[in-house]
């Protein structure tokens, strides 16, 4: 049987995604890996989390949006900048809640999480920036 069009171009896609360095978005029921852009904008300022950055790349939960919802069980998460960029490479994982409450921590932060909650996850790059709109690739583990 030979492949379709639309079969050719997401092997296609997805051979393009990992040659990048970067995984597609793979869901789990407790894990989930999204590759995100890269958008570069300075921000912050001081020595509160996440401090002065360069840019960021957010998560999306499965309809484009940034509060991700997890499932149901769920006690606490884990979120981490998976990217494996070289060092100087320097970034800041931030979830904030629809509570108001916020966690943050280099490179990966652990949080109390409950499926009654929404939740936005941001990883900010401090240096050296990536190029405008490279792929980062996020990961969030659910327990």
């Amino acid at each position: 049987m030979k492949p379709s069009g639309v079969q050719i171009a997401s092997i296609l896609t997805l051979a393009a995604l990992l040659f990048a360095g970067c995984a597609t978005y793979l869901p789990t029921e407790s894990n989930t890996t999204q590759c995100d852009p890269f958008t570069k904008k300075s921000g912050g300022s001081g020595s509160g989390c996440p401090g002065t950055y360069k840019g960021y790349a957010k998560m999306t939960n499965s309809v484009g949006t940034f509060w991700i919802t997890p499932p149901a069980g769920t006690t606490n998460g884990t979120f981490t900048d998976a990217s494996g960029l070289p060092a100087p490479y320097l970034s800041v994982a931030y979830v904030s809640c629809n509570n108001f409450m916020v966690w943050c921590n280099t490179n990966s932060v652990t949080f109390p999480a409950t499926s009654s909650h929404q939740y936005q996850l941001t990883v900010y790059v401090k240096s050296p920036p990536p190029t405008n709109g490279q792929p980062m690739n996020l990961q969030v583990t659910w327990q």
